[in-house]
Parts: C-alpha cells; sequence; structure tokens
C-alpha cells in the first residue's frame, strides 16, 4: 500500500485499491499550496511530502503520476511516449522481430548505398535503432475512448503496463465524474491494483462508500469522514 504523509496533515493518506482517499482542503490558499508542492514532488521531489510503498519510501514519480488538470492530459506527452518506446523495443529485442528488424534496416542501408553513388562527395549515415524508427513513423497512442471515465481507464491502464504504478492522484475528479463514472473507476483500479487520491475543494455531494475523507476546514482543522475503523 502506498501512504503519503505531510508533517500538516495528521492523518497519513493511504491509497488503497479497495478504498479511495479524499482528501477536501477548504481553505483555498492551503488547497493551492497542496497541489502546487504535491506536482513539485513529481517534477523535482525533497519537499515536505514523504511517499512510502509498503513502509519503504518512494520516488512518486517512480510508481505513480498525478493529474492536476482534468481537462487537459495527454497520452502522448514526452515521459509517456518514451515510455512506450522502450516498452516496444524491450519487446522487439525479446522476440523474433530483431531478424524483422535487421531484414528492414539491411534493406534502408542498401537504399542509402544506391542513392550516394551518383554523388560527387563522400556521405555517411549513422545506422538505424529502434527508436528511430518509432519517432520516424510517429508511434502514438491513438484515441480509443469517447468520455472522460474511458480516457482516464486508458490512461490508467497505459500507466499499468508501461510505467507499473501503483497510484494515480487526481484534483477535482469529483466535479466532473458522477457517482456512477466514479464507482466504475474504483472497480477497475481495484482490478488494476491501483491506489487513488482525490483532491477536492469542497464537499459537492455525499461521499460514496468507497470513499474515506480527510477535510482540511477554513480555520485548518481536520475532520475524518467515512473511514473504515470509525
Amino acid at each position: 500500500m502506498v501512504k503519503i504523509v505531510h508533517v500538516n496533515i495528521e492523518t497519513p493518506l493511504s491509497l488503497s485499491d479497495a478504498q479511495t482517499t479524499v482528501l477536501i482542503i477548504e481553505n483555498p490558499s492551503e488547497y493551492y499550496k497542496t497541489v502546487s508542492e504535491l506536482l513539485s514532488e513529481f517534477e523535482e521531489g525533497g519537499g515536505n511530502y514523504i511517499f512510502s510503498l509498503d513502509e519503504k519510501p518512494v520516488s512518486p514519480s517512480s510508481i505513480g503520476d498525478m493529474i492536476a488538470d482534468i481537462f487537459d492530459f495527454e497520452f502522448n506527452d514526452r515521459k509517456i511516449i518514451n515510455l512506450l518506446y522502450k516498452y516496444l523495443e524491450s519487446h522487439y529485442l525479446g522476440g523474433d522481430g530483431i531478424i524483422a528488424f535487421n531484414r528492414a534496416t539491411g534493406a534502408i542501408g542498401e537504399f542509402f548505398e544506391n542513392l550516394f553513388v551518383p554523388s560527387d562527395f563522400a556521405l555517411e549515415y549513422n545506422e538505424l535503432q529502434p527508436s528511430d524508427l518509432f519517432k520516424a513513423c510517429s508511434v502514438k497512442f491513438s484515441k480509443t475512448y469517447d468520455t472522460l471515465l474511458e480516457k482516464i481507464i486508458c490512461y490508467i491502464n497505459i500507466l499499468v503496463e508501461l510505467k507499473r504504478s501503483k497510484f494515480v492522484i487526481f484534483v477535482g475528479l469529483r466535479s466532473v465524474l458522477t457517482d456512477e463514472e466514479l464507482t466504475v473507476l474504483y472497480e477497475h483500479c481495484e482490478r488494476e491494483h491501483i491506489g487513488i487520491l482525490l483532491i477536492e475543494s469542497t464537499k459537492v455531494r455525499p461521499l460514496l462508500p468507497r470513499e474515506s475523507a480527510v477535510i482540511i476546514t477554513q480555520d485548518l482543522c481536520e475532520i475524518l469522514e467515512n473511514f473504515p475503523d470509525m
């Protein structure tokens, strides 16, 4: 299980695949500070949040992801595409694809040799690597979803397959998904063994049975709601 602790939050945030933690921060400045600091943890590390997996400290970016803008997240950003290329290359190197690739590079080499023959100057080229081919052909994820829920599930599947992710943090998710959609998402994450942390600025509606809330009030008091042991 992934846990997140911070000196200003008394209750550790547990990211379980069976129960979703919702961090509700009603104080606007504290809400902004929390989201900003968490984003910084993923980009730079070394902040005031401590992430652990099975009680061992870990870098959050190595085992998870954070979606701060639910309206603008993409599968085909540079980091995800690099992971995709490594994934494809590792599978290619471990199978019969190496024979087909060598055949293709041989044909490309012959093409260049013939191309250079009429030239009055010496030319050379770099031997093609699998990643070069992926970039040249713009290999990327195709859109196979029609709704936000489907997009999120696709993204989680990508993280699980490429990164072996253990958790995802979402900002403002309860404001854009219905209870029925959230339930579908939670059930999918349980099957994939993915923990979820939701960060919200207000409690927009009652919690679902699978949600437990840590509420930071306007005056920075801490209230727990719907925790299994309560």
